[in-house]
C-alpha cells in the first residue's frame, strides 16, 4: 500500500498569548488559515507485523529518526488504533523549517488513516495530533480557523478575498525560543482579537485584515524584518 498527501502550510493571521493552561501550555487567542504552499507525504507500508518507521527527506536539515514529527505521528497513530505496520515515509519540503513541522505531522496522520481505512474519525484524529503537537490539529482542519473561549477552533465560513505574500528570510527563529522570549518580557492582551474575529465572521477575510496581529513581533525586534515590513507596506499591503 502507497498514498501520497500534501500537507498544507498554515499563516496565523491572529496570535496573541492569554495566559497559561493547567498543562503548562500557553493559552492563545489565536486565528489560522491554510495556503497553497505545502510539503508532500509519501507513505509505504512495507508490511503490517511490527512498527517501524523509516524517513528519508530532501532537507538534510531535518532528522530522520524519532526526532521527527512524523515518527512521532506514526507512533501516536498505531498506538491509538491498536495497529502496527513498518512504514517507509518521504519528505519532500517546501514548507520553511519554522513552523513546517505541524504540518508534515498533521499530513502523516491524514495520509496513514487514508491507508488503514479511516479507522478514527476527524475528531479523534486531531486528538491524536494534539498530543505530538498544539498545532497539529490546525493543520489536520485546514481552512479559516479561530479560537474561542474554552480553547476549542471554530471554522469561519467566510469569503477567503485576500492574497498573502510570504517571505523566507535566511534566518529563523525556532516556536520554542519565540515562546521563551515571551515568557522572559510578557505582553498586555491585544484588545482587537473580538474585532478580528467579527470582521472575518461577519464578512471576509479582508473585513479582518486590519487587526491581523502576532505577539512574537512585539517581542522579537529584527532590523532585517522591520525592514521587509515596511517594504511590503510602501507596495501597497494592507498590514504586515
Amino acid at each position: 500500500m502507497k498514498i501520497k498527501v500534501r500537507a498544507y502550510a498554515k499563516l496565523n493571521l491572529f496570535l496573541d498569548i492569554t495566559g497559561r493552561l493547567p498543562g503548562g501550555r500557553h493559552s492563545l487567542n489565536i486565528a489560522t488559515q491554510s495556503v497553497d504552499i505545502y510539503d508532500d507525504i509519501t507513505v509505504s507500508v512495507m508490511s503490517t507485523d511490527s512498527f517501524d518507521c523509516r524517513i528519508t527527506c530532501n532537507n538534510p536539515d531535518i532528522p530522520c529518526d524519532e526526532k521527527n514529527i512524523v515518527w512521532k505521528a506514526a507512533k501516536a497513530f498505531f498506538d491509538a488504533t491498536g495497529l502496527a505496520a513498518e512504514i517507509a515515509v518521504d519528505i519532500e519540503k517546501h514548507v520553511p523549517l519554522m513552523g513546517g513541522s505541524s504540518v508534515d505531522g498533521a499530513g502523516m496522520l491524514v495520509a496513514l488513516n487514508e491507508l488503514f481505512g479511516k479507522k478514527l474519525d476527524s475528531e479523534a484524529l486531531c486528538a491524536v495530533g494534539d498530543k505530538i503537537g498544539a498545532d497539529v490539529p490546525l493543520c489536520i482542519k485546514g481552512g479559516t480557523l479561530y479560537s474561542i473561549t474554552s480553547g476549542d477552533m471554530i471554522a469561519a465560513e467566510c469569503d477567503t478575498n485576500c492574497v498573502f505574500v510570504c517571505i523566507y528570510p535566511d534566518f529563523t527563529l525556532s516556536t520554542a525560543e519565540a515562546y521563551a522570549k515571551y515568557d522572559e518580557n510578557p505582553t498586555e492582551i491585544n484588545p482587537h482579537y473580538a474585532d478580528f474575529v467579527s470582521g472575518i465572521v461577519c464578512g471576509s477575510l479582508s473585513e479582518g485584515a486590519g487587526f491581523i496581529s502576532n505577539v512574537f513581533t512585539e517581542i522579537y525586534h529584527d532590523s532585517r524584518i522591520e525592514e521587509m515590513k515596511t517594504d511590503l507596506l510602501e507596495s501597497g499591503a494592507v498590514i504586515s
